[in-house]
């Protein structure tokens, strides 16, 4: 089970809000742009599909909406109301399970989804709560990262293929960014519109800063994917790629999608 499936038992509460923290400054562009591409009206209804740490529930409040927010964690949610609080902004926010969300249908004019539904148990159904209680002509926006989506440069091919795709093996959908659009269609959304922000790192430092390499690594030894020389001598070719300027690594850090929940056909 990956710690983001279920914070409040993990016991790395503290943890993982540093880890949100950071994600968040180096996150902004495309959270940016989930905003931008949201056609709702100031003052209207906006639901933060597992608003985590509550910092787009700041952002959200400061574009005119009325946001709420929505997580299975305690720690999550208790991070959330201290954030707003202290900005002199409302803390609506609710403990829900995204699988079966408290609300009535048709509550809101737009929802969010962030870096969630890599996490949950089925995709598919927290997607389907999402057009429930969205407005006819509601709108979504959804941000996931394709983990498997990592290229990294190296005269070993096969072992960095290997290390590679140890990244983020205890998350359950690696693959969400590439499976998006196609779960969005099948909810019954429609206009649904994507962009993915491909990013090339010039350094470990850089990499690091998103993916541990070196957990990578051990991970995929320790499983007895690769040996431990092999995957020891991968993390030094990269080390020194790194120092030498010559390292090169790209991944598709996020896939944002937006779509719209269509009107009933009056008959």
């Amino acid at each position: 089970m990956n710690d983001f499936s279920d914070v409040d038992r993990s016991g790395r509460g503290s943890e993982l809000l540093a880890y949100l923290d950071d994600a968040h400054q180096g996150l902004s562009e495309p959270k940016n742009a989930m905003r931008a591409g949201m056609p709702v009206s100031p003052g209207q209804d906006f639901l933060d599909l597992g608003c985590g740490a509550g910092h787009e529930l700041v952002e959200l409040e400061r574009a005119g909406w009325r946001a709420i927010g929505v997580d299975s964690s305690d720690v999550m949610l208790d991070a959330s109301r201290r954030r707003l609080e202290a900005l002199g902004l409302p803390a609506r926010l609710a403990r829900a399970d995204a699988h079966r969300l408290p609300f009535a249908d048709a509550s809101f004019a737009g929802c969010r989804i962030e870096r969630v539904l890599q996490h949950v148990d089925d995709p598919a159904a927290v997607l389907a709560e999402a057009h429930r209680v969205l407005h006819p002509d509601g709108r979504l926006a959804a941000l996931e990262p394709d983990w498997e989506s990592l290229v990294l440069a190296s005269s070993d091919t096969e072992a960095a293929r290997v290390v590679t795709g140890a990244v983020g093996r205890h998350i359950p959908h690696r693959q969400m960014g590439r499976q998006l659009r196609r779960l969005l269609i099948q909810a019954g959304f429609t206009d649904v519109r994507t962009e993915v922000e491909l990013i090339v790192y010039s350094s470990l430092t850089e990499l690091s800063h998103v993916i541990s390499l070196e957990r990578a690594a051990n991970a995929a030894w320790t499983g007895g994917l690769i040996p431990r020389k092999r995957a020891e001598a991968l993390l030094a070719e990269q080390i020194a790629l790194s120092e030498s300027g010559g390292f090169h690594a790209t991944f598709q850090r996020s896939v944002i999608a937006w779509a719209r929940k269509p009107r009933a056909v009056e008959c």
